[in-house]
């Protein structure tokens, strides 16, 4: 069986994730995020996800740390997620109210917007699951693959675009095929910061990854960290 490693990321149509073979084959499709974690198909070695992981009555070390590689304008791509009691709440100014409370800010509409998806991988995930699948965020994993170099245009515009596929293109010859075949409801940045992340997963896999900072620990006992 051959093995792979991949990343993963929410998107308009669930999840998308981009594998990375042994042999250097890429795929690209939607995905279950509960399937993926708990039944983990077979030859998966490792998984990188693009959302917060380990939800703290506090700010996250690694957002801040996350913030200061990347610098001004990218550090905004960074973004606080809720508490975990705040995560419980569906309307936006509760989910702010108790935030609030608890932290002392409030919640800017980017975290509550993936508020879902963030729930949705807290509710799944345990600290067994942390020795083969952590978080990443995109932005970071673009400056590493970069030479240490933040991306200078937003993700969503077309000159990011195109900035991004020519750092992956170094690393994944058959990006652009798959940007143009994606699947229905899976946008073209969703898909590069699935592939970027399966990219790191494949430099965990080989002992190269890094930590933005050391980790902390929340309630749960998940590792809060992210990975590049």
């Amino acid at each position: 069986m051959e093995t792979f490693v991949a990343g993963i990321d929410g998107c308009k149509a669930g999840w998308v994730w981009f594998k990375l073979y042994e042999s250097g084959r890429t795929e690209a499709g939607v995905a279950s995020f509960v399937d993926v974690l708990q039944q983990r198909p077979d030859g998966l070695r490792a998984l990188a996800i693009d959302i917060p992981i380990g939800l703290l009555d506090g700010s996250r070390a690694c957002d801040k740390a996350a913030r200061q590689r990347l610098g001004w304008p990218r550090c905004n791509s960074v973004f606080s997620p809720p508490c975990r009691a705040a995560l419980a709440r569906v309307d936006y100014a509760e989910m702010c109210r108790v935030n609030k409370s608890i932290v002392g800010v409030r919640l800017t509409k980017q975290s509550c917007a993936i508020a879902p998806k963030i729930k949705q991988v807290d509710d799944a995930i345990t600290p067994e699951h942390q020795s083969w699948a952590f978080e990443i965020h995109p932005e970071v994993c673009f400056w590493h693959f970069a030479g240490e170099r933040p991306m200078e245009h937003k993700k969503k515009s077309q000159a990011g675009r195109e900035e991004r596929l020519m750092v992956l293109t170094r690393y994944l010859p058959g990006i652009v095929a798959h940007v143009a075949n994606r699947p229905t409801g899976v946008a073209s940045d969703d898909l590069l910061d699935a592939a970027v992340a399966a990219l790191t997963a494949q430099r965990w896999m080989r002992g190269g990854a890094a930590r933005v900072c050391e980790p902390q620990y929340d309630a749960k006992g998940l590792r809060v960290e992210i990975v590049y």
